[in-house]
């Protein structure tokens, strides 16, 4: 059975989730993300940077971006990656700040859904990844270093 939470006296601070250590094939969406720029930065790392699968995390709200994002880049690669979501439900911790400050900080628990989605390239794509061969990608221009005389 179901329990209700108590009403909070208090604001709530909500905790960032924890992730395990990113690797460059993983892009988490926020809402904050520009679906262009996600397509954008798949396509570089399949076929520019012949990473063979990259992953896609959304995590509440963003499952849906998550999943469009996804979408969007496997007809951005002519339908050349298989699209392979898992789903989980994660514990998220909020901090309750109590407006008397004479109380002390609480927690509270609250579950949130997830989603992992696997682009992985068919053997097309990895043809094509094995003609155009690695192309060396420049930084971009706020890592370019410039020299001011």
């Amino acid at each position: 059975m179901l329990e209700k939470r108590a009403t909070i006296e208090g604001s709530i601070h909500k905790r960032t989730p924890q992730r395990p250590a990113s690797v460059p094939t993983d892009i988490y969406i926020s809402n904050k993300s520009k679906q262009a720029a996600i397509v954008k930065r798949v396509r570089r790392l399949m076929l520019k940077e012949n990473h063979k699968s990259v992953v896609i995390h959304g995590l509440g709200a963003m499952v849906i971006r998550a999943i469009s994002m996804a979408l969007a880049a496997q007809i951005a690669l002519e339908n050349q990656i298989i699209l392979r979501p898992t789903t989980e439900t994660i514990s998220l911790i909020d901090d309750i700040v109590p407006d008397d400050m004479e109380k002390d900080l609480e927690t509270q628990r609250r579950q949130n859904s997830i989603i992992h989605i696997k682009l992985e390239a068919k053997d097309g794509l990895v043809e094509l990844q094995r003609k155009t061969g690695q192309i060396i990608h420049h930084p971009s221009r706020n890592r370019r270093s410039r020299r001011w005389q």
